[in-house]
């Protein structure tokens, strides 16, 4: 188990707090892996950091070339706690 921390717009970051966005494709430069942790990091608009963050555990990889670019994977998660807010 490897914890990552990544950058999340806010637009996208308000969904994974109230729990409809239970699924983030990234580029697969980390080799994430069933476990991983991920701690997103709320950016706004400008890619400031808000001071905003939350902890969520990778459930599933989707690696499948027929369905994404060469190197994108789709990271299914659930949320263990909301760091900050």
């Amino acid at each position: 188990m490897v914890t990552h921390c990544l950058k999340i717009k806010s637009e996208h970051y308000i969904h994974v707090i109230n729990g409809t966005k239970t699924a983030e494709t990234r580029y697969n430069d980390r080799n994430y892996q069933v476990g991983d942790i991920l701690i997103l990091n709320e950016i706004d608009s400008l890619g400031n950091f808000t001071g905003n963050s939350c902890q969520v555990v990778v459930t599933h990889i989707l690696d499948d070339s027929e369905y994404f670019k060469t190197g994108y994977v789709m990271l299914s998660f659930h949320m263990l706690n909301k760091l900050s807010d």
